[in-house]
């Protein structure tokens, strides 16, 4: 059975609604960095590394952002769809409209090289979910340490991006959305979600660009989820995120400093 890792420090945003949803699928997270000051994202995948070298080299970690995920299936079909699409390490795909791809670009894709497009027009590597093998995870975290000068406060998507550009072989994205769905919201203000490509089928979504019926949602970005989270089926009570507004501004402060560092270098 695959090992599901969720980093996060304290509860905030839509925690409840993830454990709600591994429950639903009898899934048992494993929480890493609980109770600890928040570093930033080359901790945390050190944090995972570091967990996962003690399983079997095979076994199959998925890890997830704990705070704006909802599992929409069991581990076995998560599984299933991996070991079909022959990948090593494969992240989130992300749908990006023209100001938001010159942003990401900017602030993630340091290579001076086009992100490669894809049939669906999901190009663009998230972090907030990816799926690989234990040994080859490590060995990949160990290369961002090693080759990648990757230290505690590194931007992960950065540097992954930075390989999904050169070599896919090595990191790939999901760009089917067989197993991860990314979504963003409408507009800054609202943040309402864009399911511009989402159908409700009663506990699942069906991607109609794509074809898909994914296994994983990921609301990126602090979107809010709860109108999502209704058509699925969940409790009320599971909705309310926690830390909503000083999460949103903290993590808008954030991207903002890196864009002026990048601009700044």
């Amino acid at each position: 059975m695959a090992t599901v890792i969720a980093y996060g420090t304290d509860k905030q945003g839509y925690y409840d609604l993830f454990i709600e949803s591994c429950k639903r699928y009898q899934i048992e997270p494993v929480i890493l960095g609980w109770g600890e000051k928040w570093i930033g994202f080359g901790k945390k995948m050190m944090a995972i590394r570091d967990y996962i070298k003690h399983l079997p080299e095979d076994e199959i970690v998925i890890s997830v952002d704990p705070f704006d995920v909802i599992f929409l299936s069991n581990l076995e079909e998560i599984e299933s769809k991996f070991e079909q699409m022959k990948s090593q390490f494969l992240c989130g795909a992300l749908k990006l409209q023209a100001f938001n791809e010159n942003v990401y670009n900017f602030e993630f894709n340091a290579t001076h090289k086009n992100v490669p497009k894809t049939p669906t027009n999901y190009n663009y590597l998230n972090t907030g979910t990816w799926i690989s093998r234990a040994d080859f995870a490590c060995k990949l975290i160990d290369d961002l340490v090693v080759n990648n000068h990757m230290t505690e406060t590194s931007m992960d998507q950065q540097l992954l991006t930075g390989i999904y550009v050169v070599d896919k072989s090595i990191v790939d994205i999901d760009w089917k959305c067989e197993i991860f769905h990314n979504i963003l919201f409408k507009d800054f203000i609202t943040r309402r979600p864009d399911l511009t490509d989402i159908k409700f089928n009663e506990t699942r979504l069906h991607n109609t660009a794509t074809g898909s019926i994914p296994c994983v949602l990921h609301a990126s970005g602090n979107t809010h989820m709860k109108a999502i989270a209704l058509r699925l089926g969940y409790n009320k009570q599971t909705l309310i995120p926690v830390n909503d507004h000083l999460n949103y501004t903290r993590k808008v402060f954030f991207h903002v400093r890196q864009l002026l560092k990048r601009a700044l270098n």
